[in-house]
């Protein structure tokens, strides 16, 4: 997959995709504020496929909400349930999945994501300072996921040093998504995706 238009800048490859029966998987991951829950539906509405938000697929199954069972849990309890769920969505075919931004924290996470077959991973990059301050605005106009990292902001930036080398190291195509428009970013994916079709 190769980019050769004026956006070419914004794409770049990873490791090599691989087909074995053809594409029919996508999934997104990146930091907090990337724009998985936003870009996500728009690929999906194109694709003709479902989007698998992971944090709402633990709230749906748990029946409350990720805030409450983080609190209830704890964090290491509540990875591992979203470990589960992660597994269970990239079981499902015509899907977009979108992990939560700590997933890929998790050797048996970055695995899963390594074996799933035909499955391309896309990585939503930008800066930290642009994610953080999505994040802050979102939450400030009172809407968001429940984001237990942004008011520490010195965790939240070794983690983010950690994970984007993780993310990177995954992905099969990486986009920086800091300044252009979700509509913008899903379209471009889409044409990599149609690229990916067409060689099967």
């Amino acid at each position: 997959m190769h980019d050769s238009s004026s956006n070419a800048r914004f794409f770049r490859q990873s490791p090599a995709f691989e087909q074995e029966a053809g594409l029919c998987r996508l999934v997104l991951t990146g930091f907090m504020g990337a724009g998985k829950s936003t870009v996500g539906p728009m690929l999906a509405t194109k694709l003709g496929w479902v989007f698998l938000d992971v944090d709402a697929e633990i709230e749906v199954s748990a029946r409350t909400s990720a805030r409450e069972l983080y609190a209830a849990l704890g964090e290491t309890a509540f990875r591992e349930l979203e470990c589960a769920t992660l597994g269970s969505c990239l079981m499902r075919p015509s899907a977009i999945v979108a992990p939560g931004g700590a997933a890929i924290d998790l050797a048996r996470n970055r695995e899963a994501l390594a074996s799933s077959p035909d499955t391309l991973i896309v990585f939503l990059d930008a800066p930290f300072a642009t994610l953080i301050g999505r994040c802050l605005l979102e939450e400030q106009r009172g809407g968001g996921t429940y984001r237990p990292l942004l008011h520490k902001t010195d965790v939240a930036q070794a983690r983010y040093s950690v994970r984007r080398e993780l993310y990177s190291a995954q992905a099969h195509l990486i986009v920086d998504v800091a300044e252009r428009s979700p509509e913008a970013i899903a379209l471009q994916i889409w044409q990599a995706v149609c690229r990916c079709k067409e060689t099967e």
